[in-house]
């Protein structure tokens, strides 16, 4: 966090204390647990308790999550808890925002005091993955909202910025101390998460200050650390047998936290040695067997089982292939527009794997950059300048009738102009892959006549298409994004008068909608009659 002077002379403030937390930590767990009416988050929850975690992709739809992942036992569980209790996934999200949002709020309190506080405007930043869709971005600020972080304060609007967590992971790390890049180099920021592996590749426009933009469209998938875990939890059950299910939760998530997060998963690295990873069971598996059994690898031995660098390491194969092609797909993209990828830099939780880190230089064969773990103090001083937009953005509309162009099916009269148009054609306001400027965003003037008071709202439909080549009528390709639900902010007979074929008068009401890529989604900002509309008139409604 930083006030505004901090932030204009590059300084940030680090939160590194936690309830139920005693050293000091950059970072708390995005856990929740539930017991009776009490809520408990982070390291708060108690060590016998089984934790909900991972519930962030709950927000997504299971076409979106994939197979894989709907099957894992971390969502299994997520959903479960949703059944029991009764809450929504965004009633999760919140309760995890509410917590986080009233502890940093306690921590800025006490260094600043209560008065200064309340008379601060805030801008709260909440990174999300670039490969979530709108209504997965919509979600997550409807969380927000019922944490009671965009509340009203006597200082002002709090302002509200979901930000795509590659981008901020590249502003950070390019920013630490030591780091040098040239003119024209180009990036591949890789943030492995827990959940989700997102890319997205940036080419320096210029280094002091360093200002960069989208070089080839973001990919993402959800093949993070999470299924790593999910793999070694396999492992143990599968060298346990019978015995795993002696296992308490308190017991499981012993060996899954304690042995396995905390010790060999962040600093597993294979070095063809003959290096055993022990990994002690609790007493409670052995209960009606014996501690030791040598009849197949990894050994069982005083109750601990003994693993060897080739059964942890497969444990990373499948998702490291995941990363390996999420990487091989953003190289074969540079290539194509005539871009040379200068190295990879590797961030987020799993991005701090050593393993990861060796994997992808020896099979990329290029430089590999990883966040030097120190927490950042000062306020990252480079700008994105461009983005690209990941699929095809436009509106239905009517266009005048021509014979040569359009089809039969698709004409019909306008009883207001008295002329023959074509409907169900399409305006592509942005195409896959096209770069648009961060100062510069797309803008499209429409206009809509009526006859009759509309009662001050008009919906604007939105549509997409992730095809390569995008039709110009509407397809099966071409599916309901979002719509503007707008709100005339002047009374209607303000409207223009026109005056219609039959000779009658009617309004005609002019509206601008502007869009800006952002990750996965775009940000729309409508204009009527020139002036611009604020989230009070013009609401966002994803499918």
């Amino acid at each position: 966090w930083a006030t505004t002077e901090e932030f204009e002379n590059d300084h940030i403030n680090i939160i590194t204390t936690w309830p139920g937390k005693g050293p000091e930590e950059g970072k708390a767990p995005t856990e929740l647990y539930y017991e009776d009416e009490t809520m408990m988050w982070g390291y708060d929850i108690p060590d016998d308790a089984d934790p909900i975690r991972w519930f962030k992709l709950l927000l997504l739809k299971d076409e979106d999550l994939g197979p894989e992942l709907c099957a894992s036992e971390f969502i299994l569980r997520g959903k479960r808890m949703l059944r029991d209790s009764g809450k929504t996934a965004i009633a999760l999200v919140a309760d995890f925002l509410r917590a986080l949002f009233n502890h940093t709020m306690y921590i800025i309190t006490k260094a600043r005091g209560k008065e200064v506080v309340d008379a601060m405007r805030l801008h709260i930043v909440i990174t999300v993955p670039a490969i979530w869709k709108g209504y997965a971005r919509q979600a997550m600020e409807t969380a927000a909202e019922q944490a009671g972080i965009i509340y009203s304060r006597a200082a002002g609007e709090t302002k509200l910025t979901l930000a795509p967590e590659p981008e901020a992971a590249a502003l950070s790390t390019l920013s630490e101390p030591g780091r040098k890049v040239g003119k024209n180099d180009v990036y591949i920021i890789c943030d492995a998460g827990g959940g989700t592996v997102d890319l997205i590749s940036y080419q320096i426009d210029q280094t002091k200050p360093i200002s960069m933009q989208e070089a080839v469209e973001g990919t993402g998938s959800l093949c993070g650390g999470i299924f790593i875990d999910e793999a070694f939890e396999r492992a143990c059950k599968a060298r346990l047998g019978s015995r795993w299910n002696h296992l308490s939760d308190t017991g499981k998530k012993r060996i899954m936290k304690n042995e396995w997060e905390a010790l060999i998963k962040p600093t597993f690295v294979p070095n063809l040695t003959h290096r055993e990873y022990i990994v002690e069971i609790p007493a409670e598996a052995f209960s009606e067997s014996n501690l030791n059994d040598f009849c197949k690898e990894p050994i069982i031995k005083n109750g601990r089982i003994h693993f060897k660098e080739t059964h942890i390491q497969r444990a990373f194969i499948d998702s490291f292939e995941g990363i390996d092609e999420l990487v091989a797909k953003q190289i074969r993209m540079a290539t194509r527009s005539g871009l040379t990828i200068t190295g990879i830099i590797l961030v987020g939780g799993l991005g701090a794997s050593p393993y990861l880190y060796d994997h992808l230089k020896e099979q990329h064969g290029m430089k590999v950059l990883q966040s030097g773990g120190i927490q950042p103090t000062k306020v990252p001083t480079i700008q994105v300048t461009s983005t690209v937009s990941r699929s095809s953005y436009g509106v239905t509309y009517r266009a005048e009738f021509d014979r040569e162009k359009h089809l039969q099916e698709d004409k019909e009269y306008d009883v207001y102009l008295g002329v023959w148009r074509a409907k169900n054609q399409m305006h592509w306001y942005l195409r896959k892959g096209e770069i648009v400027s961060q100062k510069e965003p797309v803008r499209f003037t429409y206009y809509e006549i009526y006859k009759e008071d509309v009662g001050g709202h008009f919906s604007v439909g939105i549509c997409e298409c992730d095809a390569a080549e995008v039709p110009d009528r509407r397809t099966f390709q071409v599916n309901d994004f979002c719509y503007i639900d707008c709100k005339l902010d002047a009374p209607f007979s303000s409207l223009p008068d026109i005056m219609t074929i039959d000779g009658t008068m009617a309004k005609k009401m002019t509206y601008v909608v502007e869009m800006i890529p952002s990750g996965a989604s775009v940000e729309f900002t409508v204009y009527i009659d020139g002036r611009k509309q604020g989230s009070h008139n013009a609401c966002v409604r994803f499918e």
